[in-house]
């Protein structure tokens, strides 16, 4: 057993049976196949709700853009959901692209152009980041530079464009639903899963510092 994987056992002690039990039931539906790239959203509601439907959706990481807008979620639209997701935060789109590409994303560009895959026809057998740009002008031409693919949501109506939060929680219901049915491997790893229940219990716990402090004190001991 590692030191992280004690430490866990450790701090287990201080969650109830119910809190336990209900992380190990959520990271068993997490996935990593799928990440979220934020460009510049500047309004606490639509930040709020983004956060919210990629927690609710089982998808872990979520990558934010501040180039000129400062990311501030309203926690009474989030519920609390930003406490459960990985959050990676980026000055330039630049550098949230190139770790997206590193890490073997196919990056994907969310547009209203007729051009590209739909919900329905996007590929799903290598892990895919999905690009969703501010709420009056979408995407800078740097991001759909960068973009592998475009992808559109089904619109039949006279207006152009989703509101931003509404096209995360559209893209992803229907894109997951399809990640499940199919034969893609999607879940986390076992080393995945570890990680994030110490993080989990870290930051439920109260004063975990505290306590984790009296751990490696009596584990060298």
């Amino acid at each position: 057993m590692t030191a992280n994987e004690e430490l866990t056992a450790y701090l287990a002690d201080f969650v109830t049976e119910h809190k336990r039990d209900r992380i190990a039931e959520v990271l068993s539906e997490r996935t990593r196949h799928f990440t979220v790239m934020l460009e510049d959203i500047y309004q606490p509601h639509n930040a709020s709700a983004c956060l919210r439907s990629c927690e609710c959706l089982g998808v872990q990481d979520v990558h934010i853009v501040e180039t000129r807008n400062e990311y501030r979620p309203n926690n009474e639209v989030s519920m609390g959901s930003s406490k459960w997701l990985t959050m990676h935060r980026y000055r330039t789109t630049k550098s949230a692209l190139d770790t997206v590409k590193n890490k073997g994303y196919r990056i994907v560009a969310t547009t209203p152009n007729e051009d590209g895959y739909d919900l329905t026809t996007l590929p799903l057998d290598q892990p895919v980041a999905l690009l969703f740009g501010t709420e009056e002008e979408g995407l800078t031409e740097e991001a759909l530079a960068a973009a592998d693919d475009t992808m559109r949501l089904p619109m039949y109506g006279f207006t152009q464009s989703y509101n931003i939060s509404v096209t995360v929680a559209v893209s992803l219901s229907q894109l997951v639903a399809r990640l499940r049915l199919s034969g893609v491997e999607w879940k986390l790893s076992e080393e995945e899963i570890e990680e994030l229940t110490l993080n989990f219990y870290r930051r439920i716990i109260k004063r975990h510092d505290l306590i984790e402090e009296t751990f490696w004190e009596t584990r060298e001991s």
